[in-house]
């Protein structure tokens, strides 16, 4: 069985890690020295400068990953993540022009772990690397080798090979393919395009809009072919820029033809350096092969009578065409039956942070101002509901959250004014989501991978649905974002605003009003909501009763882990036995013949590492200490004989859906003080979900959610047996036999 629920946050291997020991069961990391959690925290420093290189690239930051990288390597060359390593370090080392270094690391690491999983990778970009510097013969060898690899040989790396190798040595510079498709054929000189009419074409831009040469007839338009992975086209980014901003008023209009091999970065980019000019992902080569582009940059100036007069034009060179260019254009005598769109909306043009997709055509002659009266106009009223599954696979609606204060926020990760006000979001989230409070993201993103992306980069804690077939928007009248209304506990929409509000001020008077309404509700009025301490009742005599939880002192445990990817990918993580009692444990763990364990004695954490057992520092090991008593709480046994306790507060939060069934959520407090979400099923009435913070090693604060299903009967307590976490990989643990009030030797929790 496989849980499809989302950690909110990150997904550090070291934490992948630690969640199997919140879960309180067998551990595989690796124990080569007598610090794996250090260990591990280093690799995820490496991981978070390569996810960083691809936001943004500089030489700095790849002189670091290079150092960190050879220092991981020659000390953990054992890791079980090692080959990532080595992939990244030969991959800096190319982009820093140190190729003969580059390829010197693939080399040895194709040589020393022939089947890892980065070998697929490694091999193309040795293949590469080579080429790059001329030596096709040494490439030719590499692009084979991936070719003829008995695990990798029949996937999209070894596609790739194969049609580099199809291609003229003399071509091969150590690049991919410009992009997916046939190689056009050779020979073409865009120079001999001037003074010829350009080519028509109709495709539909990244805006979702109908783009072609004749809507613009009447300006000056650069065609420029580019891609996001080309460095010369990346370099005149800003020149490009630069003449948008000085003629984008003057009947001038760019239209950026991309390469990219995928959507993804090209959105991101264009986002990021606010490229507000017309835009269209070229995934079939439709235009490119019109134009015949076999090499990028590639531009084409088209003057106003649809007529190429200048070609590869760039830096100096490309400012000075546009003016003369724009020049002579503004000087041509008005002529009415000339084919312009100057007057209409479409003619001027519209960042990508502005509007969305249009919904109708009738709409878009719609003004600003009557956008913003369609949206105040919901004020007063209350607000629709709907039904969806969100991002994290559950069941989606406002219905669940009556009671409570709603901000429902309409965005995108392309939308600038959107992201920038993000802090303040996430800000007015962490300050009022334990009281009554929720926020549910309506996404308008044009595909699902960089909203999710963009969701973990960032750590958005709530709610998030993506918005693709435009129903919610539509529900809601949606057509510009940001979009926010801000819903009371009794469903009424009590601010609506285009441009968002301020939303920190808002909550925070409709959450003091809504708390102050519950506080002052009429006698017996609090029984409407459902009592914290009756659903913890429930929930213990669905386990097996107070008594028979009560009377569980020590637990030993053994279980089978298991890691998938995001690739579909899975690794063994090996067997593990744990025992333990309600403030200390001791796992032991096989992975591929090897062997290691970890003990917690209630206030230090040790190693066992080649039967050797070594203590944590303690300068290290406070924040793992009070990680792992957190982990010894949740136990589901022992948890709920505490909560059930008159004496222990507990606060109900409402409820929420756990892959379809509602939940009733309740707060509690964990002994390191931090908030601890308890989701209890309402069909079932089993603990089925954990949701919390923790923060451990100086790794920072990460959201955790952890779940639980396949309830057995173990002496008369329902048990789960199988328990997952899960943040873009997830681990799988499965409970293979569990012993209650098992005979256990005081001197296994003593080192």
């Amino acid at each position: 069985m496989f849980v499809r629920n989302q950690v909110n946050k990150g997904s550090s291997r070291l934490f992948i890690f630690l969640l199997t020991v919140a879960l309180l069961i067998g551990f595989s990391a690796n124990f080569a020295d007598a610090s794996p959690m250090k260990t591990a925290y280093k690799y995820q420093e490496i991981k978070a400068i390569a996810k960083g290189l691809k936001k943004q690239r500089t030489p700095e930051d790849l002189e670091k990953l290079v150092e960190k990288s050879s220092d991981f390597i020659a000390s953990h060359p054992d890791y079980k993540r090692v080959d990532e390593v080595y992939h990244l370090l030969g991959n800096a080392l190319v982009q820093l022009e140190r190729v003969e270094e580059g390829i010197q690391v693939f080399e040895k690491f194709v040589e020393i772990h022939p089947d890892a999983r980065y070998v697929r990778d490694s091999l193309l970009e040795l293949g590469l690397a080579y080429d790059k510097l001329g030596k096709h013969n040494e490439a030719d060898i590499a692009y084979k080798k991936l070719i003829d690899h008995p695990k990798y040989g029949s996937g999209s790396h070894a596609t790739r090979a194969k049609k580099i190798l199809e291609q003229e040595r003399a071509d091969r510079k150590g690049e991919l393919p410009k992009a997916p498709g046939a190689q056009p054929a050779s020979g073409s000189n865009p120079s001999q395009w001037i003074g010829k009419p350009a080519t028509d074409f109709e495709v539909t831009g990244l805006d979702g809009e109908i783009l072609s040469l004749e809507k613009y007839r009447g300006q000056v338009i650069l065609l420029d072919f580019w891609a996001t992975w080309c460095g010369p086209c990346i370099a005149e980014i800003p020149n490009v820029k630069k003449t948008y901003e000085t003629y984008k008023d003057q009947k001038f209009q760019i239209i950026g033809i991309s390469l990219d091999r995928s959507k993804e970065p090209l959105e991101a980019y264009i986002e990021e350096k606010k490229l507000a000019w017309l835009h269209y992902w070229d995934n079939t080569r439709k235009v490119s092969r019109l134009y015949e582009v076999l090499a990028i940059p590639s531009t084409f100036l088209i003057d106003g009578e649809g007529v190429i007069r200048k070609t590869n034009l760039r830096g100096h060179a490309l400012e000075h065409a546009v003016a003369e260019l724009v020049q002579e254009n503004l000087a041509k005598p008005t002529d009415a039956s000339t084919k312009t769109v100057e007057s209409s909306p479409l003619s001027k043009s519209i960042p990508a942070t502005k509007l969305t997709k249009p919904d109708t055509t009738p709409q878009m002659g719609a003004s600003v101002n009557d956008l913003k009266a369609r949206t105040m106009a919901w004020i007063g009223k209350p607000a629709p509901d709907f039904q969806v599954t969100g991002l994290n696979g559950e069941a989606l609606s406002l219905e669940p959250y009556r009671g409570q204060v709603v901000l429902l926020d309409f965005w995108a990760t392309w939308c600038g004014p959107c992201t920038a006000e993000m802090p303040k979001v996430k800000k007015t989230y962490e300050t009022y989501k334990d009281q009554k409070f929720q926020i549910i993201g309506i996404s308008l993103d044009r595909s699902k991978e960089p909203l999710a992306e963009y969701i973990e980069k960032e750590g958005i804690a709530w709610r998030n649905y993506w918005d693709e077939d435009r129903s919610i928007r539509t529900l809601y009248g949606v057509q510009a974002i940001p979009t926010a209304f801000l819903i009371d506990g009794e469903g009424i929409i009590r601010k609506a605003s285009l441009g968002g509000f301020d939303v920190e001020t808002a909550v925070a008077e409709l959450v003091k009003e809504n708390l102050k309404r519950a506080t002052d509700a009429p006698e017996g009025a609090h029984n409407l909501e459902p009592n914290a301490k009756e659903i913890i009742k429930a929930a213990v005599a669905a386990h097996g009763g107070l008594e028979k939880l009560e009377a569980v002192k020590s637990v030993m445990m053994e279980s089978h882990s298991f890691e998938h990817f995001p690739d579909g990918s899975m690794q063994d993580e090996g067997k593990s036995k744990t025992y333990f009692y309600a403030n200390k444990f001791r796992s032991e763990w096989r992975n591929h013949n090897r062997t290691g364990g970890i003990i917690f004695d209630g206030e230090s954490l040790f190693m066992i590492s080649d039967g050797e057992v070594k203590q944590l520092p303690p300068e290290e090991g406070e924040s793992y200490a009070t990680f792992f008593k957190d982990s010894l709480f949740r136990e589901p046994t022992w948890l709920l004989a505490k909560l059930v306790k008159d004496d222990f507060p507990v606060q109900y939060l409402g409820t929420e859906a756990v892959k379809g069934v509602p939940a009733s959520v309740l707060l509690v407090t964990q002994p390191s003080g931090k908030k601890l979400k308890v989701f209890i099923s309402e069909e079932t009435r089993y603990v089925v979900q954990f949701s919390y913070d923790t923060e451990i090693g100086g790794g920072g604060v990460e959201n955790v959610v952890a779940f639980f299903d396949d309830y057995q009967d173990v002496d008369g307590i329902k048990i789960p047996h199988h328990r997952a976490t899960k943040n873009g990989e997830y681990r799988q643990v499965l409970i293979t036999n569990i012993t209650l009030n098992a005979e256990l030797d005081e001197a296994l929790f003593r080192p």
